[in-house]
């Protein structure tokens, strides 16, 4: 089975999302190297999927691990919300879409189009309206959807909403959907193998502010 090693670069951020996750734009870059330089490219992994505590493309590290994780042959796939972080070597782009990211987010999306490279629409569910998959799908030309369920974690003091997945028929999305968040826990069992990284360089059950059982 195809296995996934999913990890939150430490990272700043532009942004002030109401309900980002990770409230403090912390970790330790130089730890999270160190682990990667002993997993990339070894035990199976055939994906690395990059989030951060910010904007993973200003992470110091990541044009190093996107470069470390094309030297070993994986794939590589980021959730970001601008055209900074979309670059060649990438196999698949998520694109944060909110009302925070709007205008970035399009620039990203199309950024992504023009190098080819397969683009997800990740959104959150508030709760407050209804989202139609595959209608976002084709309004952004996306090969895929990714709704996720609004957590009580960092900026947010509450959690509403269902997280729901769509890929387009015969579309290829390669390690589709990586498990990386707690919302997205229902997916495991039928979704490629995945171990995360967080942003000290440590193994943790899930990425993100999770604050679920050890």
């Amino acid at each position: 089975m195809e296995h996934t090693l999913a990890v939150e670069l430490p990272a700043d951020c532009p942004l002030k999302c109401a309900f980002c996750r990770t409230e403090e734009h912390s970790g330790n870059p130089q730890a999270v190297l160190d682990t990667l330089r002993t997993h990339v490219g070894q035990n199976g992994y055939s994906e690395i999927y990059l989030t951060s505590t910010g904007e993973t493309g200003l992470s110091p590290i990541f044009k190093e691990v996107v470069g470390m994780a094309n030297s070993a042959g994986m794939g590589v796939a980021v959730l970001c919300a601008t055209a900074g972080s979309v670059i060649p070597g990438l196999t698949r782009v998520e694109v944060s879409l909110n009302p925070y990211t709007s205008v970035l987010a399009k620039e990203a999306i199309a950024k992504a189009k023009e190098l080819g490279i397969p683009v997800v629409i990740s959104m959150i569910d508030e709760g407050i309206e209804e989202i139609d998959l595959e209608t976002i799908a084709a309004q952004y030309g996306a090969d895929g959807v990714i709704v996720r369920a609004l957590q009580p974690e960092g900026a947010s003091d509450r959690g509403a909403g269902t997280t729901r997945i769509y890929q387009r028929p015969r579309s290829s999305l390669g390690n589709f959907p990586a498990t990386a968040y707690a919302e997205l826990e229902a997916f495991r069992p039928s979704s490629p193998l995945i171990t995360c990284i967080g942003p000290n360089g440590t193994f943790v059950p899930f990425l993100g502010g999770y604050v679920g059982a050890n």
